[in-house]
């Protein structure tokens, strides 16, 4: 069976009307990474776009949060997408690991912390700041890593940990469906600039692949820009 690509980006249009479609540069969010999977089999399809943010109103580890956005013909909750698409894994590990500044009302890298938790894992904290440089982080204080500094200088490295299992999706997709193709990376439309999904070279193709079962379909031209250095403005509100 083939999927209408028509009504396939008029659901992803329709959720950017209504500001549920992933927007990079979130003003309350400073980007991380990024992930999008389909899902498919003769009857059903399904995408999620899964996020990774630090949430600029939160000082503490919590702050760390994943997003996940759902879109598909076989959700099954009536709200594809409400306030349970959002978790946060990671943990303090003996100590925080971020101290707050309540002057600036921000937060940074606790100098003393070796380790934070992430789904029972442990996970090494980073205080040498080449790490960052490396990374083409550009640390804005020079004694300091400030909260979002920290997220993006755990990616892509530990990036896996933070993605949603198959099973925390199961109130939304059926556990049955097969995963048919994942990114990493892709050009996403610029929302803020009114760029629609449907308007956009990979969300085109990628409802031809979810209509066709074809994923040769998906031959981007664009160049990626889901990197976060391309969206400066997400976090700054």
């Amino acid at each position: 069976m083939q999927f209408d690509i028509k009504a396939i980006l008029r659901q992803l249009d329709r959720e950017a009307e209504n500001y549920i479609f992933p927007m990079l540069d979130n003003g309350y969010y400073y980007h991380g990474d990024q992930k999008l999977t389909i899902y498919r089999d003769s009857e059903r399809w399904a995408m999620t776009i899964e996020v990774i943010a630090y949430h600029n109103h939160q000082l503490d580890i919590g702050g760390i949060t994943t997003h996940i956005s759902y879109f598909g013909n076989c959700i099954l909750t009536k709200k594809h997408n409400d306030n349970d698409g959002f978790f946060s894994f990671p943990e303090d590990e003996g100590m925080p690991a971020l101290i707050k500044e309540e002057r600036t009302y921000s937060s940074y890298l606790n100098p003393d912390v070796k380790y934070i938790k992430v789904r029972d894992q442990l996970v090494p904290v980073m205080h040498d700041r080449q790490h960052y440089h490396n990374k083409g982080i550009l640390l804005e204080c020079p004694d300091k890593i400030v909260n979002y500094e920290f997220m993006r200088g755990l990616i892509p490295d530990y990036s896996d940990l933070f993605w949603l299992t198959r099973s925390e999706m199961a109130n939304k997709i059926p556990l049955d469906l097969p995963m048919l193709m994942e990114l990493r990376e892709w050009h996403h439309p610029d929302l803020a600039m009114e760029e629609k999904p449907g308007k956009n070279e990979t969300f085109r193709q990628l409802a031809s692949v979810i209509s066709t079962g074809d994923i040769s379909l998906y031959k981007p031209v664009r160049i990626a820009n889901t990197h976060w250095r391309n969206w400066p403005e997400g976090g700054t509100l």
